[in-house]
């Protein structure tokens, strides 16, 4: 089977084909990453990327299907992101892929990006065993989730506040070093001491498990003014190497001790923000000492992508084939609805 992928929840336009059932691969990726038009700004700016979304999302599926080597014809299910994300981004996605839908009487399948991430590395290890948790870790997310099988899961912790992306960004941002800033931080981070500088471990004052972030941004700000830490010296390479270490160990800690209390077989770490070297490096030692089987989910999956939504909506198709994943109320529009009112004309 032939699933066609289109991801539109945040920044970055994807669409991508894979091939499910006999053979599973990934036939075909097209993204338009908006970062130049972004990093004006230090941050997202959603009406641009929402127009930039809308002028890009036609011309990347002509081409995700020409490096296919395949037709619109040839394709049997369309999956998209229906959230979380930003709801203009959203948008053109759904108004897209219902157009396609309901043109070539395909079935259409909502993902929803996160469980998208927990099955990225799906993609590289289908020899994954459940039960398992999963980090997710981006520049909107940071959340742990304990699944005992597929689509049968809950959430572990989350963060209260900021997730880990974005607190790097904030910090890239105030010194000017650029956006995104989590790979800024990745690069420099070899030029400082991360012992140097020590950051307090987050407590949450009702002992619950949830992640909590702003405070390292604060601490880290209060240190820089307190010691007058101009950008690109050493005391700046340091504190900059500490905060980053200080983030790792603390999802670390937290996925361990959550690993411990919990019947796991296997660990996933996945979001743009698990690309950090830092954070795969420690994640592999510990998990590999505590004889834990760990996946992270490849470099160009771990970003938003398509190659993540049509994977799972194969999955979620496969597991629910006559599931109307789009009511009326949402002007959208599944195969069963469609063939239903053809068959009252």
């Amino acid at each position: 089977m032939y699933i066609l992928g289109i991801e539109s929840s945040c920044d970055e336009t994807a669409v991508a084909v894979v091939e499910r059932g006999a053979k599973n691969s990934v036939r075909a990726e097209q993204i338009k990453s908006q970062v130049d038009l972004h990093a004006l700004y230090g941050g997202i700016v959603p009406e641009i990327a929402a127009r930039t979304h809308c002028e890009t999302i036609d011309l990347l599926t002509s081409r995700a299907l020409q490096q296919a080597g395949v037709g619109i014809e040839d394709i049997d299910i369309l999956a998209l992101t229906q959230g979380p994300g930003l709801i203009g981004s959203l948008l053109i996605g759904l108004a897209f892929a219902k157009g396609l839908a309901m043109v070539h009487d395909l079935p259409l399948v909502a993902v929803d990006h996160i469980a998208a991430h927990i099955e990225s590395p799906f993609i590289s290890h289908q020899e994954i065993a459940y039960p398992l948790l999963a980090l997710v870790v981006s520049g909107g997310h940071t959340s742990l989730f304990y699944h005992e099988e597929k689509f049968n899961g809950r959430v572990i912790a989350k963060t209260r506040d900021d997730a880990a992306g974005e607190v790097m960004d904030k910090v890239a941002k105030h010194f000017g070093l650029g956006y995104p800033g989590g790979p800024l931080l990745d690069k420099l981070y070899i030029n400082g001491d991360p012992k140097k500088f020590t950051f307090k471990i987050p407590r949450m004052s009702d002992g619950g498990a949830d992640f909590s972030f702003s405070g390292y941004k604060s601490a880290l700000l209060r240190q820089a003014q307190k010691m007058n830490i101009q950008p690109h010296s050493q005391d700046f390479y340091d504190l900059l190497a500490s905060f980053l270490s200080a983030l790792v160990e603390y999802l670390l800690g937290k996925t361990l001790a959550a690993a411990k209390d919990l019947p796991v077989r296997s660990l996933i770490v996945s979001g743009g923000v698990s690309r950090n070297s830092l954070l795969r490096d420690r994640f592999s030692e510990e998990c590999a000492r505590l004889g834990i089987p760990l996946y992270l989910a490849e470099p160009n999956y771990c970003t938003d992508n398509a190659a993540m939504i049509a994977w799972l909506g194969y999955e979620k198709y496969q597991a629910y084939p006559d599931l109307n994943y789009f009511d009326l109320h949402l002007n959208s529009y599944s195969r069963a609805q469609f063939r239903e009112s053809a068959r009252h004309r």
